[in-house]
Order: structure tokens, then C-alpha cells, then sequence
């Protein structure tokens, strides 16, 4: 009995001892977790990297202060560098032109409209290549008798196509003032307007003669676009037609061109030194239509110098050309029937001299021509009196004697400039934004 109380005694004395180990393990753990902790030490600061340091100063400049950014957590991906688009990365750009009826278009030209600059021509299946450079431009396509193709948004990489506007017409009939039709006349393009940016080159002046019992015409395979139609026939000048807008695959009908009466001019051509008569001098109308184009035949004159041409303007002013291979051709300007049925001039001729002038005329001594519209002077005659007025080549002529060029014909605008000498002429002319109002003397211009 006694052997089992010193046994319990031991057990409790080992568990007293186990539990006190175990407080004293965990008492101080208690104490660190609970009591407030000190301030940690601050740790010597370093220098940051030579990255993130200014540069050196000189000694005798004040330290600046720098204050070093924090440093990031995880810094982030580098993104890729920009690609740069180059003409050498895009590569040209192709396509094709069909016509109308989906058939490849061999000639057609190409050209960038917005931005300009660029351009090809359709090689025999129609394709074409424009340089890198014209990626994404608004591209269209010309080919006479089409109209342009629509503007299109090209592009390298693709098969771009560019298709022409189908062809229009005109129709008509060609009268006297009578209403009673003209059955033989000649029909020719007086001015052209495209509807697109094309130029349609050798539209201006194309002509062709016509024959019909009712004077009635139709003109097919014509561009879109705004024409002038002029008709002349024998004994009778130049007539015009109103202005008429031709729609791709679309006929302008109910046209009408009336045509004058004209008038017969008589006179004779002589030696202006000798006065002896110039047997088989040429007589004709000169710069009656801006095409250049009219069925007034010339006059020849007989063995007297005499000659008889029928057919110019019963009124308005007109000129003739008269012209002989042994002397200067001379243009004889400002000329006016005044509603009769005949008048009469004579003229003079020099003869030619080797190497010297080949032409002589009245007026002021300008080459007009036509651009987008407008009355360009082409050129002026060295000493004339448009270059002593101090016009110049590009110049705009924008009104003469007060009327709107752009309401007159490029043939109508000559004949005003050009009148007797001694005769003055207002010119309105635009240059580089301004108006200047120049009023000129007509003379004898030779060149």
C-alpha cells in the first residue's frame, strides 16, 4: 500500500515539473506578442544606383537634392516599338480598269485624284500598278468615249477595280430661222466639260458631217460631261448649240441649232507696193468657232485680185484670213456685215522677206487659250501693245469691254480683242488674287 502511494507521488511530481516547463516556454512568448515593440533601428541609408543620380556638378555649385523613386513591384512588359509603315513595306498597288460591259480597258489612265501625283496606264488586260507611295488614295480611271470611273479608295494588297461610265449621246436637228431643217451641214464639238477629273484629250474640235432630209443628227459614244455643239453648212456661218449635259449611258435629246443666213464679203487683194492684183490669194473666215471647225469654203482670188466669200456672220464682229505663199499671211479683224446681205474690204499683202515675220494682224497682241474654263493668255507679242500694257503669260482674262469671259466663247473672246488700230479695248485681268482694269490701244502686230 504504501509502495502504491510513493508511485502516485512520483506521477504528480514529474507532471508539476512538465507543467512548469511548459509556462516557462510560453510565458515569454505571451510577453512579446502583447508589450508594445521599440522603433526599429534606421539602417545606414545608401547611395541609390549611378542610374537614378544626377549628373556630377561642378564644386562650386549647390548640391541639389535628389529624391529617389521607389522602386516598382514587378515592373511591366516592354511594349514593341512602333512598326513605321514605308513604301517599301506596302508595296504597290494593283487592280484593273474594266470598261462598261466588264472587259478589261487597255489604255485607260490611272491617277490618283485626292492626293494627286501618281499615276499609270492600263497595259492590254487592263491591269495597272501604282507605286507604294499611292496606298489609300481615292484613285478614278479615263478612257475616252467613257465616262471616269468612280472615285475609289485603293489600296496595296488587293485587287482594286476601277470600272468606266457607260458612254452617252446627243440628239437633235439643225434648222434654218424658218424652222425648215438644214439637210447637209458639219457638226462639230465647239468646248467639253468632263464630268470627271479625266482631261479626254482631242474632244475639243472633232467634227463630222452630216446628211439628213429632216436635218435631224445623233452623236453616240460620248463622255459625260457638259458639250457646245456648233453646226455651219454652206453659205451659212457658225451656229451654237445651248449648253448640254450628257449622262453616262444616257441620250440628251430635243437639241436644236438654228442656223443663220450669212452674208457675202467682196474686196480685192493687192501688192501693198505695187498694187498689182494677188491672183489665187486665199480668202477665209479665221477663228469663227473655237474648234477650229466650219463649212464655209474659202475664196480664191481671180486674175483681177477679186474675190467673193459667202457665208460670214450677217453681224457681230468676224475676221478673215488672207493668205499667198509669196507674202505675210494677214488677219483682217473687226469686221461687221451690220445685218446686210454683202459688204466689201480690200486688202494689202507684203511680201515675205527671207528669215523675217510671217503674219500680220490688228489687234493687241495675245495668245488666248482655254484652262479649266478659264481665258489664260498663252503668250504676248514682243512690242505689242498687250505687252506694253504690261499683261503676261498666265494671266486670267476675266472680262473684256465689261463682259464675263466665262459666259463667251474662247472665239468670241479673239474677235473682241482683235479690231481696227487706233481702237481701244478694256481688259479685265486676274493675276496671283488680284483685279487689275488695263485699257489697251489695238494695233498692226506682226510676228
Amino acid at each position: 500500500m504504501a509502495d502504491i502511494r510513493t508511485a502516485g507521488a512520483q506521477r504528480r511530481a514529474w507532471l508539476s515539473a512538465a507543467l512548469l516547463s511548459v509556462a516557462l516556454l510560453v510565458m515569454p512568448l505571451l510577453v512579446w506578442l502583447l508589450l508594445p515593440r521599440p522603433s526599429p533601428v534606421m539602417p545606414v541609408r545608401r547611395e541609390p544606383a549611378a542610374a537614378l543620380l544626377p549628373p556630377p556638378q561642378p564644386e562650386l555649385t549647390a548640391p541639389r537634392e535628389v529624391e529617389a523613386p521607389p522602386a516598382p513591384s514587378a515592373p511591366p512588359a516592354p511594349s514593341p516599338p512602333p512598326r513605321e509603315v514605308t513604301a517599301a513595306s506596302v508595296g504597290p498597288v494593283r487592280g484593273v480598269v474594266l470598261d462598261p460591259e466588264g472587259h478589261p480597258s487597255a489604255g485607260a489612265v490611272v491617277s490618283c485624284r485626292e492626293p494627286p501625283g501618281n499615276s499609270a496606264s492600263a497595259d492590254a488586260e487592263g491591269r495597272f500598278e501604282l507605286p507604294a507611295e499611292a496606298d489609300g488614295c481615292t484613285a478614278t480611271a479615263a478612257q475616252p468615249p467613257y465616262g471616269d470611273a468612280e472615285p475609289t479608295r485603293v489600296a496595296a494588297g488587293r485587287d482594286n477595280v476601277l470600272r468606266l461610265l457607260a458612254a452617252g449621246a446627243i440628239v437633235g436637228e439643225v434648222v434654218d430661222p424658218s424652222g425648215r431643217p438644214v439637210e447637209a451641214y458639219l457638226l462639230a464639238i465647239e468646248s467639253f466639260t468632263p464630268a470627271g477629273s479625266g482631261a479626254h484629250a482631242g474632244v475639243n474640235g472633232r467634227a463630222r458631217k452630216v446628211s439628213d432630209p429632216g436635218g435631224a443628227f445623233r452623236w453616240d459614244a460620248l463622255a459625260p460631261g457638259r458639250y457646245v455643239l456648233t453646226a455651219s453648212s454652206a453659205g451659212r456661218p457658225p451656229a451654237r448649240s445651248r449648253p448640254v449635259d450628257v449622262e453616262a449611258g444616257r441620250a440628251a435629246e430635243r437639241v436644236r441649232i438654228v442656223l443663220p443666213q450669212g452674208a457675202t464679203l467682196r474686196g480685192r487683194v493687192v501688192d501693198a507696193a505695187s498694187r498689182a492684183p494677188v491672183v489665187e490669194a486665199q480668202v477665209e473666215l479665221d477663228s469663227a468657232t473655237s474648234s477650229g471647225a466650219n463649212a464655209i469654203s474659202l475664196a480664191l482670188t481671180d486674175a483681177n485680185g477679186d474675190y467673193e466669200l459667202e457665208g460670214v456672220p450677217a453681224s457681230g464682229p468676224f475676221s478673215v484670213r488672207v493668205r499667198h505663199q509669196q507674202y505675210m499671211a494677214k488677219i483682217v479683224s473687226g469686221l461687221d456685215a451690220r445685218g446686210a446681205q454683202s459688204t466689201r474690204v480690200d486688202v494689202e499683202l507684203r511680201q515675205l522677206d527671207d528669215g523675217g515675220a510671217r503674219e500680220e494682224l490688228t489687234g493687241i497682241g495675245a495668245m488666248l487659250s482655254l484652262s479649266s474654263g478659264r481665258v489664260i493668255i498663252a503668250g504676248v507679242v514682243e512690242g505689242g501693245p498687250a505687252a506694253s500694257a504690261g499683261l503676261l503669260a498666265g494671266d486670267v482674262i476675266a472680262r473684256i469691254d465689261g463682259r464675263p469671259t466665262t459666259e463667251l466663247p474662247l472665239a468670241d473672246c479673239i474677235q473682241l480683242l482683235r479690231g481696227p488700230a487706233g481702237t481701244v479695248v478694256s481688259v479685265g485681268v486676274e493675276r496671283e488674287g488680284r483685279t487689275l482694269d488695263v485699257t489697251i490701244r489695238r494695233d498692226v502686230v506682226v510676228r
